[in-house]
């Protein structure tokens, strides 16, 4: 007895060492959403939705000032109107104007690099450009397969539902189909996510280093496919439907009162907060997760190597 009680602590005994899931850090990852980047994230996020809403409206106003349509605000469109704006009012020109554009790439910038901020500051790592860089091309390299043959498996299941003619299946898959998509794409960000942050700890100088790289990379996103897929699907599933809602409601109130402009325009403002919110969540959740991973799998390597000292 006395031998058990006094061994030393190990991996297997240390609880801190111990395995754990991504949603174990539900909570924690909570913290930090309006800290200093955090705000920095929320705003360029609303800055992106609102402002290039705002821009393309001003440009719209002013291709329209020599249309018919210029005073018919919050009617619903024929495609004979379409057809008036893009030919008479000569938008296909110009669709979205000089304005948009710029603020939107400026907006972006500010989310990519914020966001980035935002990721390493939980884990106390400094977030340079070049492992931001690197990790796109490893994140292609480890993840795109992978989850394209995931997103054709459900894409070609839902089809074969679909098929089957019974009106409910075929709802499952009107809604499924962009869902999935979108999904996709956001598991292809979260290993990004997942490769930046282990490139900003360390960025390999070897093959092997590199290899060791890839390997964890790709099993800290796939060890736990359950929790990870309803993280993205839940997360996809929220922000395209508080989205959907507000482009909803504003369809079908129309904007021909000032009181309903502004209605649309604070709910806009408001699901783009809590949208950048959520992402900014799943960005503190990755890096907390990443650093638990990181400790787990370099006390495991150390006692590998102490074992193969021993026995070599």
């Amino acid at each position: 007895m006395e031998i058990l009680e006094n061994r030393p602590s190990t991996i297997h005994t240390d609880e801190s060492l111990a395995q754990k899931e991504p949603l174990k850090f539900f909570a924690r990852a909570m913290r930090g959403g309006f800290s200093f980047w955090g705000i920095q994230f929320v705003s360029a996020w609303v800055a992106f939705q609102v402002l290039t809403t705002l821009s393309w409206v001003a440009h719209l106003k002013t291709k329209l000032g020599n249309s018919s349509l210029a005073d018919n605000w919050g009617e619903l469109l024929t495609a004979r109107d379409v057809w008036e704006i893009m030919e008479n009012a000569r938008l296909k020109d110009s669709i979205l104007g000089f304005w948009t554009v710029a603020i939107g790439a400026v907006a972006m910038l500010w989310i990519l690099w914020s966001g980035w901020k935002l990721q390493v500051k939980p884990v106390e790592l400094k977030a340079g450009f070049l492992p931001w860089l690197i990790a796109i091309p490893t994140a292609i390299l480890v993840g795109y397969l992978p989850l394209w043959m995931l997103h054709s498996f459900l894409w070609n299941t839902f089809a074969y539902l679909e098929n089957l003619g019974i009106q409910f299946l075929g709802w499952i898959n009107l809604f499924a189909a962009p869902l999935l998509r979108m999904s996709f794409a956001s598991a292809l960000l979260l290993q990004w996510w997942l490769c930046r942050i282990d490139l900003a700890h360390h960025m390999p100088k070897s093959p092997r280093e590199w290899l060791i790289h890839l390997r964890d990379s790709f099993f800290r996103l796939w060890a736990h496919p359950v929790q990870w897929g309803n993280i993205v699907l839940f997360g996809v599933a929220i922000r395209s439907g508080l989205a959907f809602f507000v482009l909803l409601l504003a369809w079908n109130w129309g904007g021909q009162m000032i009181s309903r402009v502004w209605t649309i325009f604070l709910m806009q403002v408001a699901v783009s907060v809590i949208n950048a919110w959520i992402i900014g969540w799943m960005l503190r959740l990755t890096a907390l997760y990443w650093k638990h991973d990181k400790e787990v799998r370099s006390e495991m390597r150390s006692l590998e190597s102490s074992m193969r000292r021993k026995t070599g």
